[in-house]
């Protein structure tokens, strides 16, 4: 776990099917926390802008890796080739797929996807 009650979390999300149901819709969050987020984006409009361009993040963490891979020119190489992603996630999902050779084939048709 990275931080304390990452675990905690993890187990009531992941094994425990705990969550949390947004009042206003059928949405049903796995924390409190992106329960918050979803109805601060999906209900109450609240929005982030940048202020170095016309940008509006839904969230405060999205808006801030947009600056970071837009504005600041943040990048993050990969160890095995000369790819460098805007963000961390992007990362591990070429990493995944373009050396660890990881596919998600869909059981209903010959597709074979990159991420899950």
């Amino acid at each position: 776990a990275k931080r304390s009650g990452d675990l905690k979390k993890h187990k009531e999300a992941k094994h425990q099917g705990v969550r949390y149901p947004c009042d206003h819709c059928d949405y049903k969050a796995t924390t409190s926390q992106r329960l918050k987020s979803h109805k601060e984006s999906k209900h109450e409009g609240i929005r982030y802008p940048c202020d170095q361009c016309d940008f509006k993040a839904t969230t405060y963490r999205y808006l801030m890796s947009h600056k970071d891979s837009k504005h600041y020119g943040v990048r993050y190489p990969c160890d095995h080739c000369d790819y460098k992603a805007t963000t961390l996630r992007y990362l591990k999902n070429h990493k995944k797929s373009k050396h660890d050779g990881i596919r998600y084939p869909c059981d209903q048709c010959d597709y074979i996807g990159i991420t899950s």
